[in-house]
């Protein structure tokens, strides 16, 4: 299992997504696929709705490249679901950075949660 500091279990269960990171889940699903997106630095926003869109949302997943995973909103380690690319570099509020987490009801994990 991967740790995290974004998002609490409820928050996930809430939202239909799976604390555990499995790239090989990712591999598998059929393209393009729906996957939850949340600020790497989500805490550190007290002021907005945790839940804002600026924090978590449901992002597309485009394609896998090798050992990164192309979506709709950048690009992530297969390997941890994380950024891995810097950040812009504003000073302001920005989405450079994100995790992600699988969601329940993806096709590549029906098979893990029915064997």
């Amino acid at each position: 299992m991967r740790p995290y500091r974004n998002i609490n279990d409820s928050e996930l269960d809430t939202l239909g997504a799976l604390r555990e990171w499995s790239s090989d889940a990712v591999r598998n699903l059929s393209l393009p696929a729906k996957i939850l997106w949340v600020h790497s630095a989500r805490e550190k926003f007290h002021r907005l709705d945790p839940m804002d869109s600026c924090l978590v949302k449901i992002i597309t997943v485009e394609r896998v490249q090798g050992e990164v995973i192309k979506t709709d909103f950048g690009s992530y380690s297969l390997d941890t679901g994380k950024n891995i690319f810097y950040s812009c570099g504003c000073k302001k509020f920005c989405d450079c950075y994100g995790q992600l987490y699988l969601l329940k009801d993806s096709d590549a994990l029906s098979d893990r949660h029915t064997a």
